[in-house]
């Protein structure tokens, strides 16, 4: 005796595709690698992360630091390479407190650290500023 069973094809279920994105779904953060050359000459990479704003506000952060000006010497105070060198380390750390979030060093981001990071390597600012206008603007394949 032999039983006979019919087979229907199973077809599996369609699986919810999640969507690609969804507007006004904001990032507080994006990371992106921060490369510089060092004093000593050996390229350095520092995974940081920086503070997500779009295309517009951006933009917007962009021409606020493009106008901003380095402090002058006051009136009857004397020149100053120090003074000078002082005054621009503090703008840039100002500046860069307006976009980085955190950084892979196991030093606290504060004013203080990157004031000292600033002033031992002087290319590390641009390399702040770069790795975020690339995060922003470009964008990056995830996990690179």
């Amino acid at each position: 005796m032999t039983a006979t069973t019919t087979k229907k094809a199973i077809s599996p279920a369609k699986a919810e595709k999640p969507p690609a994105f969804i507007f006004g779904a904001r990032p507080e953060a994006v990371t992106a690698v921060a490369t510089f050359v060092r004093i000593t000459g050996e390229v350095h990479e520092m995974v940081c992360k920086f503070k997500y704003r779009t295309r517009r506000e951006f933009s917007a952060l962009w021409d606020e630091v493009s106008d901003a000006k380095i402090p002058q010497v006051a009136d009857g105070e004397k020149f100053s390479f120090a003074g000078l060198a002082d005054r621009g380390l503090e703008f840039s750390v100002e500046r860069t407190l307006k976009y980085l979030a955190g950084w892979d060093l196991d030093i606290e981001l504060d004013k203080a650290a990157l004031l000292q990071l600033f002033d031992e390597e002087p290319n590390a600012a641009a390399a702040f500023w770069d790795a975020y206008r690339g995060a922003i603007m470009e964008g990056r394949v995830k996990n690179s």
